[in-house]
């Protein structure tokens, strides 16, 4: 089984909880992803709300200095660049929470350098991009310059978070595909973190990524959250014609996830169902394919 997944909070919560990445008790550790053939898992550094200025900047540093040494200490660890190897943990690199450049466009240089390859604009509150998903704030002027140097510099924009007006904004001068890393279908759960139809089909149109998020309360507006939920969520996106652009976004380590879903060893299990669901076709696709043929061109 090959997996893609385009987003995960590991590496916070193995710093908060002082444990490394090769053996711990959260969601993802490098001894149980070995039941993947070829993984590659974005490590995304979540920059928290009530970070700003050159706090959230260090603390992006602090996350960073952290998968350094777990990237020197482990040799089944390297970093993705569009070629998944098998036997590794292909690792990509992504910062949540565009607060870490602290309103300095030369911070996008500085992150590129370091191999970020995306940027969630916004946790769910305002920053000095854009309005999160639980905000009422919009571009700003430095928001827009942000957009522009990220597509310079090759760094995607993750829409995930963003508040809807934003993301209708962010359409009028984006150039290239952007993508959701870890957001479900509003139509299935009515959640504001959560896509609607016409943004679900602007991004299938721009050729971005949409990444189902395992979090429970995105799911299901009701418990238990049974796997036919999450099937709900798919079928939609496939009824809009997203079955090249949808993607695995686990959200784990960063959420609360249904207890038949709760660790990278469960994804298999996953995985065997949707094949028996929607074919091996579509199954590979969503677990693989489709990401991996947006960040290898």
């Amino acid at each position: 089984m090959n997996y893609f997944d385009l987003h995960c909070d590991t590496i916070y919560e193995c710093l908060k909880t002082n444990q490394q990445l090769d053996h711990n008790d959260l969601s993802i550790d490098l001894y149980r992803g070995q039941s993947c053939s070829n993984w590659v898992q974005t490590f995304a550094f979540w920059i928290s709300d009530d970070l700003r200025g050159e706090a959230a900047y260090q603390d992006f540093l602090r996350q960073y200095d952290f998968f350094q040494s777990q990237l020197e200490q482990n040799t089944q660890l390297r970093l993705y660049d569009g070629k998944a190897f098998s036997n590794y943990c292909n690792a990509m690199l992504s910062v949540e929470g565009g607060a870490v450049l602290a309103g300095k466009i030369e911070r996008i240089q500085e992150l590129s350098k370091r191999g970020i390859r995306m940027l969630t604009l916004c946790w769910n509150g305002e920053n000095e991009i854009a309005g999160g998903a639980l905000s009422q704030g919009r571009f700003t002027k430095f928001g827009k310059q942000v957009v522009k140097e990220l597509e310079q510099q090759g760094i995607i924009v993750d829409v995930s978070h963003l508040n809807e007006p934003s993301f209708w904004e962010l359409c009028d001068f984006a150039e290239k595909p952007f993508i959701a890393t870890h957001s479900n279908a509003k139509a299935i759960c009515n959640h504001p973190r959560n896509l609607t139809d016409d943004q679900i089909i602007e991004i299938r149109n721009r050729k971005g990524l949409i990444g189902l998020n395992f979090y429970l309360d995105f799911l299901a507006e009701r418990t238990p959250v049974i796997m036919q939920n999450l099937f709900q969520h798919i079928d939609y996106f496939l009824n809009l014609g997203c079955q090249d652009v949808l993607a695995i976004g686990s959200d784990f380590d960063g959420a609360t996830v249904p207890e038949w879903l709760c660790g990278i060893e469960t994804v298999a299990n996953l995985y065997e169902n949707m094949v028996e669901y929607y074919g091996r076709d579509i199954a590979n696709k969503i677990y693989f394919e489709n990401a991996q043929n947006f960040f290898s061109h």
